[in-house]
């Protein structure tokens, strides 16, 4: 409990705990979901020195190359059937990180939950960094290279989610300029959801799929205009 303590501060540690007792007790049919939701602008400009052993592959469907992934292979299947694009990252047959990013609107895939984009905005999620890589560059030419895809779209800004008790996201993402924007508390016990946000709608309680509540981030201005 102290080594939770120092890492991730009183109230998400406790949140972390809660998390995991509800999971162990439910077989991970019930949880304790904490998400932070960031912005950032969507820019050009150089984040590394390019490494010419990468190759960048821009995916707008499924392809074997995402199963070397540790996510079930249904579940990356299925983001597809979404307005959604993978940018993979490949070190000769190796994949060694990728980023997604929906466009519009995105169905949240741990909890019932949708997020609604502006037209210059995108929902990135789910930035994958193959462990041995996580030390170096990698990160930050990932996104270095997605920019440079999505600016060519005429994007300016993403959001995305990050778990509360995944404080090395958070500051990898905090480097690269984002910042917070809001955040919500998912419980889910069952069948049964409970959501508490500082976004509209701020409560909401759903049973099964049906009527997910709707996180529209189109009252954000990007956070560094000067960049957009």
């Amino acid at each position: 409990m102290r080594v939770l303590l120092r890492e991730y501060g009183l109230r998400v540690a406790l949140g972390l705990v809660a998390d995991r007792l509800l999971r162990r007790l439910s077989g991970n049919r019930c949880g304790l979901y904490w998400y932070r939701f960031y912005q950032q602008a969507v820019s050009d400009q150089p984040l590394a020195r390019e490494d010419p052993n990468l190759v960048y592959r821009w995916l707008a469907q499924h392809d074997p190359v995402l199963e070397q992934m540790p996510r079930p292979a249904a579940n990356l299947r299925a983001r597809f059937e979404q307005d959604v694009k993978c940018l993979v990252v490949m070190k000769q047959e190796e994949l060694i990180a990728c980023a997604w990013f929906g466009f519009g609107r995105f169905h949240e895939d741990e909890v019932n939950c949708i997020y609604r984009m502006p037209a210059d905005a995108v929902w990135d999620f789910d930035v994958y960094v193959v462990p041995r890589y996580r030390l170096g560059r990698t990160f930050a030419r990932t996104w270095q290279a997605a920019n440079a895809l999505l600016v060519k779209e005429g994007v300016a800004q993403s959001f995305s989610r990050i778990s509360a008790y995944n404080p090395h996201s958070i500051r990898s993402h905090q480097r690269l300029g984002a910042v917070q924007v809001g955040s919500a508390l998912f419980l889910r016990l069952g069948a049964l959801q409970l959501m508490c946000s500082n976004l509209g709608p701020r409560v909401s309680l759903t049973l099964g799929s049906a009527r997910a509540p709707q996180l529209d981030f189109g009252r954000f201005v990007c956070a560094a205009v000067s960049r957009c």
